[in-house]
């Protein structure tokens, strides 16, 4: 199979492989065995890829769900070496603020790329979420920001939980630029 040159490399930068790291980082300790995670928006489902990778048994199952049917295609040739085994990784291509979905513990590493709220209230109480969201702003290419978020407490405000395990910034830095990653986990 030839490489897709499709494939937007920028979903394996630094800033993209860090945040993910300190994601599974800070997860993984709240996450019991046998987990149901679904991921939303979740592009080529590498964050995915990357949990099955590093606890494979701590999951039953890895959901992706992205509204780009390409994107959807990629994760899935990403993903096929793990789907015979524990977890069964899945990728579904949806509008994540149209479908409710069930699972002990949902993900969303692109709020500030989703139009609007609608995917958080859906989230059923007693879920553990986590979020990152980042400082950006830029609505035009290449952020394509639709939900700018400006600092952690407005993060904290938009998304709000019944109990917090952790919330703090990630600084990704440059030579010549850098911008803050906010990251939320918790129980809803």
């Amino acid at each position: 199979m030839g490489i897709n040159k499709n494939i937007n490399f920028d979903s394996f930068s630094h800033g993209q492989i860090q945040c993910k790291l300190w994601l599974c980082e800070q997860l993984e300790p709240y996450l019991a065995k046998g987990t149901n995670l679904v991921i939303l928006a979740s592009w080529y489902n590498v964050l995915g890829f990357m949990l099955a990778t590093r606890n494979p048994k701590k999951f039953k199952s890895i959901q992706g769900i992205e509204t780009d049917k390409e994107a959807v295609d990629v994760a899935n040739s990403l993903c096929n070496a793990w789907v015979s085994g524990y977890p069964i990784i899945s990728n579904d291509c949806a509008d994540v603020n149209l479908v409710s979905v069930k699972s002990d513990v949902l993900i969303n590493c692109s709020p500030e790329h989703i139009e609007g709220n609608d995917w958080f209230t859906k989230i059923s109480p007693g879920t553990i979420v986590c979020i990152q969201s980042s400082n950006m702003t830029d609505p035009n290419e290449p952020w394509l920001i639709k939900t700018p978020c400006t600092s952690i407490d407005q993060f904290k405000s938009m998304y709000p939980l019944s109990t917090t395990y952790f919330c703090d910034t990630m600084r990704i830095q440059y030579a010549t630029w850098g911008y803050d990653r906010y990251m939320l986990i918790g129980v809803k």
